[in-house]
């Protein structure tokens, strides 16, 4: 799942965040990586852990009581270091649903872990406290919505994994697309915030990338109305190709 921009410098791959256990990234995330000269993906984990749960942290909208208890009965693991009552409200939610998933580090990783070994630049294309502004500004009213929807889907969290997993190795962008809309992202407020919104953000500093550039953002942000495809090809003026 890879599209050139026009001019040949500019690639941008979907990513999946997480892998089922046991499984690998597919060939084409090493070509890509190879054809590169510098890999941009979306943030620092671990700066955003550090972020939501530091000693300014406390000033941040929490989950209540009520949210709190809901997120323990929905992680799969209620040993989350720091405990989820010192993470922001949204990381909070985030990190008890990625809980449920238990899966392996993704592509992203195995892309810093690349150019780390070889001493390729590596950069992120937003700052982490970015993200959680954001995620602070999502009421928790639409929290609620999200993951009494998550809870909704069917199959387990296992084998909803792997089925995106299955799609995102062969590439099948109208399931990757219907996944997209449902979940957390069936509520316009989280999907704004967490999709579109960032989509639009992003866009501007690739348009005219002075070496062979990799962007590799999470799958989701491929597909439906305002993805990053659409961003960048506006911003630039440019189309993209898919070439994977």
């Amino acid at each position: 799942m890879m599209f050139e921009l026009a001019g040949g410098r500019l690639r941008v791959m979907g990513t999946l965040h997480l892998l089922p256990v046991g499984k690998t990234v597919p060939a084409w995330v090493r070509s890509a990586y190879e054809w590169s000269e510098a890999v941009f993906v979306e943030h620092s984990p671990g700066e955003f852990v550090d972020r939501a749960t530091s000693d300014g942290a406390e000033k941040c909208p929490r989950a209540s009581p009520e949210l709190l208890a809901r997120l323990r009965q929905t992680a799969w693991s209620t040993n989350t270091q720091p405990p989820l009552v010192q993470w922001r409200r949204g990381a909070a939610v985030v990190m008890a649903l990625a809980s449920r998933l238990s899966g392996s580090p993704g592509a992203d990783q195995a892309l810093h872990d690349w150019c780390a070994q070889q001493g390729k630049p590596f950069g992120y294309i937003e700052q982490a406290s970015d993200v959680l502004d954001l995620l602070d500004a999502i009421e928790e009213a639409d929290w609620r919505a999200g993951i009494a929807a998550e809870l909704a889907r069917p199959g387990t969290p296992a084998l909803q994994l792997q089925q995106f997993y299955d799609a995102w190795r062969k590439g099948r962008m109208e399931v990757i697309a219907k996944e997209a809309r449902e979940g957390l992202f069936s509520v316009p407020g989280i999907r704004e915030r967490m999709l579109t919104g960032r989509n639009a953000a992003w866009a501007a500093p690739f348009t005219e990338p002075g070496r062979r550039s990799l962007v590799a953002v999470g799958a989701a942000h491929l597909v439906g109305p305002g993805n990053f495809l659409e961003e960048i090809a506006r911003v630039s003026g440019r189309p993209l190709t898919r070439i994977v």
